[in-house]
């Protein structure tokens, strides 16, 4: 896991954004790394797919989704859009309950056997309110990154 970095920049964040729904957030970001050739056109389509058969929305102390797969992701990357009105995710846990979710961390994982030890370090960082609550007062994408990267410890690769 140590060995693990997650490419983001500034280009990978999108600050107090309104979204109709989870398919717009997800679509948006993961044409930010599409842009940046994180991601090619099948993971566009197989994030969507994927998140449609598992929900990715966290009911945590400030609600918060994590799409995340390895289908035609070039690189390991996380994206990163706060929501000025919250966006409606299913939640996680099967049970078909919605999650106004505040923000949306979507990654792409080369080697899905890593994929788990990720979605463990997102979840734990991200069970302190006063952390996620930091990210979404962020009035600029380097003051998130700083404060992302803190909270995270040595998982990003920014620039």
């Amino acid at each position: 896991m140590s060995e693990l970095k997650m490419r983001t920049n500034e280009d990978l964040i999108l600050l107090h954004q309104t979204f109709e729904d989870s398919a717009q957030a997800i679509d948006a970001l993961a044409n930010l790394a599409k842009a940046q050739g994180l991601v090619t056109d099948l993971y566009i389509e197989k994030i969507q797919e994927r998140e449609k058969e598992f929900p990715t929305g966290l009911e945590m102390p400030i609600p918060l989704a994590i799409p995340h797969i390895a289908d035609g992701c070039n690189e390991p990357f996380v994206s990163i859009a706060t929501m000025e009105k919250p966006v409606i995710f299913k939640s996680m846990d099967r049970s078909g309950d919605d999650v106004s979710v505040q923000i949306v961390f979507l990654f792409g994982i080369i080697d899905p056997k890593s994929q788990l030890a990720v979605l463990r370090k997102f979840a734990a960082a991200f069970s302190d309110k006063a952390a996620v609550e930091s990210l979404l007062k962020a009035e600029s994408k380097a003051d998130l990154l700083k404060k992302l990267d803190g909270i995270l410890e040595g998982l990003l690769n920014i620039g």
